[in-house]
């Protein structure tokens, strides 16, 4: 789905405007990281932009660590306050709790305690390494994305899936007993979860589609609850986005689409509907993971969008295998090309999986992790997982990934859209929708001073049989 170009001008300026304050704040920076070292040296020593972030190093002439001040970066990060609250905690008790090297975090502050004005910040060690996805990733291609390199060598590559199954073995023995984001008890020190579940897909959402910020801010206690949360979610993003479909054909594949997530749902559902639920981190992935020259992990940051979730969410496949997310895969090359280079990564994934569960003497089969792994590939419940929370990326996923698996084989796209609104009432909702849809669109390219000229196109009729596209096969 295209962005709202309209709506990231207006976040863009955000981030110019904090990225200008920050240019001339070093000395503040300094000031306020001093007070936490006890020092008056403080010097910058580098500066890291990410994506939702901006960071600077901090060092000292006391021969101690370096730090790192974190700043949630104005225009890409849409819950400030929020997030680092959110995020300091949890890192604290993955380091509590687990053997995850995550850096210790000496302070955070909300942005009204803060003096610079570059609102809330962390103040954590500095953890020298390389990415993981640096060793990963092809260098010769000339787009931007991340992409497993074809030859990288095999004993390479296992004993990096071998240091992340580590990481997801740890995070699967943490359980929680409702769905959301966790904070601390201040009585007891304890973890409790008592915040909405803060994702990377609503922050994208509100980013580059101009949502407004109206999910509800409760916490969940079954799983039904959450996925029709998200379902929801996806159908909202349809409406609310203006230039969220590109013409009338396009809007009833789309209207189609989140009506079937609906009705498949049920079978997807875990059957620990009402927990234990598991910490879940939408971007943990080898780009967040830093190793060192014997290829051990280090470190694992960035654990903003991080809550407890479905089990299922944490007993998915890992979508990062081939380091690229796969809605951009098919997208590019199509559900049989993906699934060609997927499933041997994934066997691959599986088997140092279980290997590190036996070092650990997992015997159990129901609890083993790569149990539940291996099942979420072969019941197709990995992809429903992902097709749920990656909202707007739902189309591509469902089409290619779960709709003939759910619905049987179908002649076309058309064919399954049409099969889905045959009663007169639902026929018309849809095409009130479409009608609607177009308007909003319309008035979107005349905002944009874009010259285009759309208008609603009545669904046309079936092709016959014999005519029909057979559409992809999964």
């Amino acid at each position: 789905m295209d962005f709202d170009d309209i709506n990231l001008d207006t976040v863009d300026n955000l981030r110019q405007e904090w990225i200008k304050l920050a240019s001339n704040s070093s000395a503040g920076i300094c000031e306020l990281a001093n007070r936490y070292r006890q020092r008056d040296d403080c010097k910058l020593c580098s500066m890291h932009c990410g994506s939702f972030n901006f960071s600077f190093r901090l060092n000292w002439d006391d021969e101690g660590e370096d730090w790192l001040i974190r700043f949630p970066l104005p225009g890409k990060s849409m819950f400030l306050d929020e997030k680092v609250r959110r995020e300091a905690v949890l890192m604290k008790y993955i380091a509590r709790e687990t053997k995850i090297p995550v850096p210790r975090v000496i302070a955070y502050r909300m942005g009204d305690e803060n003096p610079t004005g570059l609102g809330p910040y962390i103040i954590m060690t500095w953890i020298d390494g390389k990415k993981m996805s640096d060793v990963l990733r092809q260098n010769d291609l000339p787009d931007k994305h991340d992409t497993l390199d074809p030859t990288i060598n095999p004993e390479t590559l296992k004993t990096l899936y071998g240091e992340m199954a580590e990481i997801l073995l740890q995070l699967w023995g943490l359980d929680f007993d409702k769905i959301g984001s966790i904070s601390e008890d201040s009585m007891t020190g304890k973890p409790v979860v008592d915040g909405r579940p803060l994702t990377r897909e609503l922050n994208e959402l509100i980013r580059t589609s101009g949502l407004n910020d109206c999910t509800p801010r409760r916490i969940y206690h079954t799983s039904v609850d959450y996925i029709t949360s998200l379902l929801a979610l996806q159908s909202m993003h349809l409406e609310q986005q203006r230039n969220s479909v590109y013409d009338s054909k396009d809007c009833r594949e789309k209207y189609a689409c989140r009506q079937l997530m609906k009705a498949t749902a049920l079978n997807f559902i875990p059957k620990e509907d009402c927990g234990p639920f598991k910490l879940f981190c939408d971007d943990l992935c080898p780009g967040n993971v830093l190793v060192d020259d014997s290829l051990r992990i280090v470190g694992v940051l960035d654990w903003e969008f991080s809550y407890a979730a479905p089990s299922q969410f944490a007993a998915s496949i890992p979508w990062w295998l081939l380091l690229r997310r796969p809605h951009s895969l098919l997208n590019q090359y199509g559900p049989d090309a993906f699934f060609e280079s997927f499933l041997p990564k994934a066997t691959l994934f599986l088997e140092v999986l279980e290997e590190r569960e036996q070092i650990r003497g997992l015997t159990g089969h129901d609890c083993r992790l790569s149990v539940r792994m291996r099942q979420s590939i072969e019941d197709k419940s990995a992809w429903f997982t992902l097709a749920s929370h990656m909202v707007a990326s739902v189309d591509l996923l469902y089409w290619d990934l779960l709709d003939e698996y759910c619905w049987g084989p179908r002649s076309s796209i058309a064919q399954r859209v049409r099969a889905i609104t045959t009663s007169p009432e639902m026929h018309k909702r849809r095409e009130d929708f479409v009608h609607l849809k177009i308007q909003q669109l319309q008035e979107y390219y005349n905002e944009l001073g874009v010259d285009n000229n759309v208008s609603y196109e009545p669904e046309p009729p079936l092709q016959p049989i014999a005519e029909r596209d057979p559409g992809p096969k999964v």
